[in-house]
């Protein structure tokens, strides 16, 4: 992928793809404007430059067009906040109307168009919307990480049409940091996979087994694998909890097993509940004890120590997946102590990446954001690019 650092944008109408996908309340407050500041160096470049800078992101999963609920209209006071200067709004992404209102804006100029989900070509792989797309700029920019794994028109179609297509700042960066794990320059590497569904975590885990030297697991993974494992070793007569979960970790243990250099860590114990309900009573059990049918909900203070110290000993880290229900106090331990042992290794040099989206709103709720290398913007995408061995059809567009 060609950066923008040494290109002049001048009298150029840029394209630039951002991911504006921010978490918002239902009075129009944005809770997390950190995906907005991401993007805002790429943007000023294109400003600075004396370039004109059109904005085009998605926002939320509108499901029949137009739905005020999504409009990007309420952005328009902290985007213009942020970057200083006034934000020229169009309630649609093509047309007439668009062109005309581009054509009358000055170098310099930001315009932000309305919610490209909106239109339902973007998830069709849409030819005739890629081209009157592209119709309203010169260059384009893909400054969206947290898209890369979509295969949209927007994404992995439009960028095609552009002689002039780059990689924004913020994706460069990500894509630069998240292959940090890959370069084994700093060993050992550690990778702290949480979070619920294993079936999402099963091909990022199998893509890092080559690459890390220890796989910590947590959350809503921490059943499947310990079952799958005694399955394997002890009680092939166990009764599934979730058959699917169990299968493709019997399947990763397999693989583990054939690559002795990296090592697969499970809790020995959890903190755990009869029912999945904020209100019930929880207890410390031994992974060996939990009863058929009880929910481990975080781990316990053993498989706490334990980690910390693990994680205390690498130079690299990937934490990606809550460790536990950490909106419910009694089970937010477990995400406390990893975000606490991320951080003092961190201090001790080590480079720590955090998965976004659910790991990003963790660490930020336990006042950890600040003490950590990297909170990456994308949580999806990150995983899809390591499942994907750093191939996606959105980075490959860019360097057709």
């Amino acid at each position: 992928m060609t950066g923008i650092r040494c290109v002049s944008f001048k009298n150029k109408k840029v394209l630039i793809r951002v991911d504006f996908n921010v978490p918002i309340t239902d009075q129009g407050m944005i809770t997390d404007d950190r995906r907005i500041r991401s993007s805002l160096p790429t943007i000023q470049k294109v400003i600075k430059d004396g370039g004109i800078a059109i904005l085009l992101t998605h926002f939320g999963r509108p499901k029949n067009g137009y739905d005020l609920r999504y409009s990007l209209s309420k952005l328009l006071p902290t985007l213009s906040s942020l970057l200083q200067v006034p934000i020229a709004f169009v309630p649609y992404c093509v047309g007439a109307g668009v062109k005309k209102k581009i054509d009358a804006l000055e170098p310099g100029s930001v315009l932000l168009l309305e919610n490209v989900r909106f239109h339902s070509e973007e998830l069709l792989d849409d030819k005739h919307f890629a081209q009157e797309l592209a119709g309203l700029a010169d260059v384009y920019i893909n400054d969206a990480f947290g898209t890369i794994h979509r295969n949209h028109v927007s994404t992995s179609l439009l960028p095609t049409y552009f002689k002039e297509r780059y990689a924004g700042y913020l994706l460069q960066q990500e894509i630069a940091i998240v292959d940090k794990l890959f370069s084994k320059e700093s060993s050992p590497v550690i990778a702290i996979m949480g979070g619920n569904k294993l079936v999402d975590k099963a091909k990022p885990i199998e893509g890092l087994i080559p690459y890390v030297d220890h796989i910590l697991i947590a959350g809503g993974l921490t059943l499947p694998f310990f079952r799958a494992k005694q399955a394997l070793q002890l009680s092939p007569q166990l009764p599934p909890i979730d058959e699917q979960a169990e299968v493709i970790a019997s399947r990763l243990f397999d693989l583990l097993m054939h690559n002795s250099h990296c090592q697969l860590w499970l809790p020995t114990d959890a903190i755990t509940a009869p029912e999945m309900d904020v209100e019930a009573m929880v207890s410390t059990l031994s992974l060996t004890d939990i009863p058929y049918g009880t929910y481990a909900l975080d781990i316990g203070p053993s498989t706490q120590a334990h980690f910390a110290r693990l994680i205390l000993q690498a130079k690299t880290i990937l934490w990606t997946g809550p460790i536990g229900i950490f909106e419910w106090n009694k089970c937010a331990t477990g995400t406390v102590a990893i975000a606490q042992a991320i951080a003092k290794a961190t201090q001790q040099g080590a480079y720590s990446i955090v998965g976004g989206g659910d790991t990003a709103a963790a660490i930020k709720q336990i006042g950890y954001e600040n003490h950590v290398s990297y909170i990456s913007t994308g949580g999806g995408a990150l995983l899809a690019y390591i499942a994907a061995d750093r191939k996606l059809p959105s980075l490959e567009a860019l360097n057709a």
